[in-house]
């Protein structure tokens, strides 16, 4: 199929060549663990509509595109600027068949597809919408180095992002071209990964750049080079992998590991990262929710998270950081790292595939930290770190505030006896307008606009707040590393 846009503000214009017949615009995208409609966008097409995101077309035929997302995910056109996620913008009929794009525009245009004259090409659908497009007369590129740049608007400082780059490369093997899609925003967006790209939206506040950046990089080999077998690209439905603990948690953890060596992030913020991680499985919901479990249910738990997550469920993110942190010292243990399970295992690979190789190097408890509630990988870190609950057993409530609304009520703790719910807004303690402190207190609470009165008695906190010790020399060739968690529960 061939399409030729024309940019508008607020509205990408689309004339399109393909074959009469039906075309699919994805309700799901590369890289997101969400259904998100794209085909809600669409605001006229010639054509007649089948189902939800399907029409049947003449052989040319126009539509429009709604485009004012702000997320790197869909598409946003400007005044003086262009971005577009391809499968948030444009259909498909044969997936094997070439794909081509002309901007009408007379802009600087950034993106990983083939030229070929005025047009931008790929082999097929996946290369196609794998392929991010950024123009704009403002649009600079960035040197990292020969074969890495940004993309962006904006400025960056690339001097931190450099040596990660390298130490990622000297691990996996130097790449081909790589391009960082990068822009500043009022919201903070993180990244979605591409084979040869990622696209990075934060807001202007985020000073931290060189984990997020290190993370979609390495997602050139973990998920888009190596890939969880069960994880099937289907641009209709939401694909069920128990993998995604390895897929970003693996992720997450080689970046924060490139980070801390390198020291792009300082040692303190390093080791907060860790402890807030380990933090997390102290909850009831590491209690009951194993990270292969919360891989399957990404869809309605860690991306529909809700003021009971906490309870419910827990992080793959973070719970495979901490399953990376384990598993690549007890490898350098024996002489490797964790990058050895990339070059033994297939890159359409099952938990089997990962679990065998480690099993040949001794390493024997995989099955048991993925398929059991995963608070039990916080026991067995403790044998490899030195981790302490400083608040275990002191007095407590469990409930975190934001300013003096609810935000988080621990399951079958002190609030929770007494019937504090999430949204309640604490109006009064002890007959005055004050601060909740850990000590018998009567309060007054505006649930609904109602005021109702309840009287919280402190308990014994099962422990929350972490501090860790990280012996670096060890695997990171740095000096020990300490954190606190700072998650505030009361």
């Amino acid at each position: 199929m061939i399409f030729k846009v024309t940019p508008k503000p607020r509205y990408v214009e689309v004339s399109a060549e393909g074959r009469e017949g039906f075309v699919t615009f994805p309700t799901y995208l590369p890289g997101s663990y969400v259904i998100r409609e794209l085909e809600r966008n669409l605001v006229d097409i010639e054509g007649v509509r089948v189902s939800k995101n399907k029409f049947y077309v003449k052989e040319n035929f126009k539509y429009r595109m709604y485009a004012a997302s702000k997320d790197q995910r869909e598409a946003i056109s400007t005044q003086d600027y262009l971005f577009i996620n391809p499968p948030a913008v444009f259909p498909f009929q044969d997936k094997k068949e070439r794909y081509c794009i002309k901007i009408l525009i007379d802009w600087p245009i950034s993106t990983t597809l083939k030229k070929e004259g005025d047009y931008f090409c790929a082999d097929d659908y996946e290369t196609f919408i794998d392929s991010p497009i950024q123009a704009s007369p403002n649009l600079k590129r960035i040197v990292i180095d020969d074969h890495h740049e940004i993309s962006t608007i904006d400025e960056l400082d690339v001097s931190q992002i450099r040596p990660l780059i390298r130490e990622i490369d000297n691990e996996m093997g130097s790449p081909e071209r790589y391009i960082f899609f990068f822009r500043r925003s009022d919201r903070n967006y993180g990244g979605i990964e591409h084979l040869d790209s990622s696209a990075i939206v934060v807001n202007w506040e985020r000073s931290e750049l060189s984990q997020l950046l290190a993370h979609e990089y390495f997602h050139r080999w973990n998920v888009r080079k190596f890939r969880p077998k069960d994880m099937e690209l289907n641009l209709e439905t939401e694909g069920y992998s128990e993998l995604l603990w390895f897929a970003e948690g693996i992720t997450d953890y080689v970046a924060w590991y490139f980070a801390t060596k390198t020291g792009s992030v300082n040692p303190d913020d390093s080791g907060k990262y860790v402890a807030n991680a380990l933090s997390k499985l102290t909850f009831p919901g590491a209690k009951k929710t194993s990270l292969a479990e919360a891989s399957r249910t990404t869809w309605i738990k860690y991306y529909r998270q809700d003021e009971n997550f906490l309870n419910s469920s827990v992080s793959y993110y973070e719970g495979g950081l901490l399953v990376g942190l384990l598993l690549d010292i007890k490898l350098r243990q024996r002489g490797g790292s964790i990058f050895e399970i990339f070059r033994n295992i297939p890159e359409r690979y099952t938990f089997h595939d990962i679990d065998r190789y480690l099993k040949s190097r001794g390493i024997d408890e995989l099955e048991e930290m993925i398929y059991s509630p995963s608070s039990i990988i916080l026991d067995f870190l403790k044998e490899q770190l030195t981790v302490s609950l400083v608040d275990e057993g002191s007095q407590y409530f469990g409930v975190i505030l934001e300013g003096n609304r609810v935000v988080y009520v621990e399951d079958n703790s002190p609030a929770d006896s007494a019937g504090l719910m999430p949204q309640d807004l604490i109006v009064g303690v002890n007959g005055a307008s004050r601060s909740l402190e850990v000590k018998e207190a009567r309060l007054i609470v505006n649930r609904e606009g109602r005021l109702i009165e309840m009287t919280l008695r402190p308990g014994r906190s099962p422990g929350h707040k972490v501090k860790v010790t990280i012996d670096g020399p060890k695997f990171l060739g740095i000096k020990e590393i300490q954190g606190t968690s700072t998650i505030n529960i009361i």
